[in-house]
C-alpha cells in the first residue's frame, strides 16, 4: 500500500510540475510577444528555448519589416528581468556598412566591388548593456567610436607602394571619428583559395602590440616605420611580414 501511495504521489507531483511548466512557458511566450509587438510593431510567433546562461527562456522570432527583416533572439537579464534582443545590432551593422561604403566610394577610396564590413557588440552582456542598448536607433547617435570595428577589403595584392599606403591613410582619416578600429585586407583575388598571399593591417584608437594607433599613423613615413603586416603562413598559420614581403623576426 505504501509503495502505491508513493507512486501515486510521484505521478501527481510530476503532472503538477508539467502543468506549472506549461503555464510558465505560455506566460513567457506572451511576455516576449508583447515586448516585440510594443518595440517593433509586429505580432510574431515566438519560439522559446531554455537559456542556460541567463536563466529561464530565450526567445527566437522573425521580423518581416523590410528594414528589419530577419531572424532574431531575445533574452532576459536576471538582474532586473528586462528583455534585450539583437535587432538593433543588426540594424546598426547594416547602417554602418552602408554609410562607410558610400562615404569611401564618394571619396574615390573604394571601388563598388570592394567591401566594407562592420562589427558591433554581439550577445547579451550586462557589462555593456548601457552602451549597446540605448534608445537611439542609429549607431551614430551613440559613442560608436568606443566599439564599432570596420573591415575594409582592397581587391589588390600588397605591393608596398606609396599609393597603397596613402589609400590606407585616407581611409583612416575618413573613418576615425566614427570607429574604434579599421582592419585592412589586401586580397588580389577575393573569394578564391589564396589565403597565403593575403596581407592585413589593423589600426585602432588604442595602441596594441604589433598594431599602431590611428593617431600614430599620419604619414607614409609613419607607416614605413611601422613596416609590419600579418598574414597566413603554411607553417605557423599566422606570421608577421615586413612591407617588402620578408618575414618579421622578433
Amino acid at each position: 500500500m505504501r509503495k502505491r501511495w508513493l507512486v501515486a504521489t510521484a505521478v501527481a507531483v510530476t503532472a503538477l510540475g508539467t502543468t506549472w511548466s506549461t503555464y510558465a512557458k505560455q506566460d513567457e511566450e506572451e511576455r516576449y510577444a508583447s515586448y516585440i509587438e510594443d518595440t517593433y510593431g509586429e505580432d510574431v510567433e515566438v519560439t522559446l528555448k531554455r537559456d542556460w546562461k541567463m536563466g529561464g527562456y530565450a526567445a527566437e522570432f522573425t521580423l518581416t519589416d523590410p528594414i528589419l527583416e530577419g531572424d532574431y533572439w531575445a533574452e532576459t537579464y536576471r538582474s532586473d528581468q528586462t528583455i534585450h534582443d539583437n535587432v538593433l545590432e543588426h540594424v546598426w551593422q547594416q547602417e554602418a556598412e552602408d554609410t562607410f561604403k558610400e562615404r569611401l566610394e564618394q571619396l574615390d577610396l573604394l571601388t563598388e566591388a570592394e567591401t566594407v564590413r562592420a562589427s558591433v557588440p554581439t550577445g547579451v552582456d550586462e557589462g555593456v548593456a548601457t552602451t549597446v542598448r540605448p534608445t537611439p536607433t542609429s549607431v551614430f547617435d551613440v559613442e560608436s567610436k568606443e566599439f564599432l570595428d570596420v573591415s575594409v577589403m582592397f581587391h589588390e595584392d600588397w605591393a608596398n607602394t606609396d599609393a597603397q599606403k596613402q589609400r590606407m591613410l585616407d581611409v583612416i582619416r575618413a573613418l576615425e571619428d566614427d570607429v574604434y578600429s579599421v582592419h585592412f585586407s589586401f586580397d588580389g583575388t577575393p573569394y578564391e583559395d589564396d589565403d597565403f598571399t593575403e596581407r592585413y593591417l589593423n589600426v585602432a584608437r588604442d595602441s596594441l602590440p604589433g598594431e599602431p594607433a590611428m593617431h600614430e599613423i599620419q604619414t607614409i613615413e609613419d607607416l614605413n616605420r611601422h613596416d609590419r603586416l600579418y598574414g597566413f603562413d603554411k607553417t605557423t598559420f599566422i606570421h608577421d611580414y615586413h612591407f617588402d614581403g620578408t618575414k618579421y623576426e622578433e
